[in-house]
């Protein structure tokens, strides 16, 4: 199969937090409206970090840009995966810039009732041992806005290094690059 045709497979990721079940899986148009609310309950403090929360109007839109990442997938310019918590859509993390066989950049959010149990550090390591074993990664980076405590300390729990920082890197907010390196 030439490289252009070849197509990333992906089996859903499975672990246990505290009491919880979570699942990383592949991003379906009928979780648009469970995401949608978590992001509209969750939007002030997701705008802040994450300018997209701030255009998101309503499903349809989430739904749109379900099919649009798909699309994105196929051409394996990126894996966005949601994050299921005892079944329900709460958040999403992502693998973008990515150059197969090279290197990605790293984000997430998680609606905020299940912040702060280590679901999203969690999810962080197990997506990066995938794409460290499953899609040959050199190397990911983690962008992280300076005042951003939380995602600075996940970024640290998970092994990623500082490797300098950068002005106005993340919605005019001087940004923190963080790296993990493929032992």
């Amino acid at each position: 199969m030439s490289k252009e045709k070849q197509k990333y497979y992906f089996s859903p990721l499975h672990f246990q937090q505290q009491d919880l079940n979570i699942e990383l899986v592949l991003p379906q148009v009928q979780q648009a409206e469970t995401l949608y609310q978590a992001i509209k309950r969750d939007r002030k403090q997701l705008g802040k970090w994450l300018a997209w929360a701030n255009h998101l109007h309503s499903a349809s839109d989430e739904a749109k840009f379900i099919k649009q990442i798909q699309t994105r997938m196929s051409q394996q310019t990126m894996l966005v995966l949601t994050i299921l918590v005892n079944g329900e859509p709460s958040g999403m993390i992502d693998l973008h810039k990515l150059v197969p066989n090279k290197k990605a950049e790293i984000g997430y959010w998680l609606a905020s009732k299940y912040q702060s149990r280590g679901i999203v550090t969690k999810s962080v390591t197990t997506l990066c041992q995938y794409a460290f074993s499953e899609l040959n990664l050199q190397y990911i980076d983690l962008l992280v806005a300076v005042s951003n405590d939380k995602s600075s300390n996940i970024a640290k729990r998970c092994g990623f290094k500082l490797m300098g920082i950068e002005p106005k890197l993340i919605n005019d907010h001087d940004g923190q690059i963080f790296r993990l390196i493929r032992c």
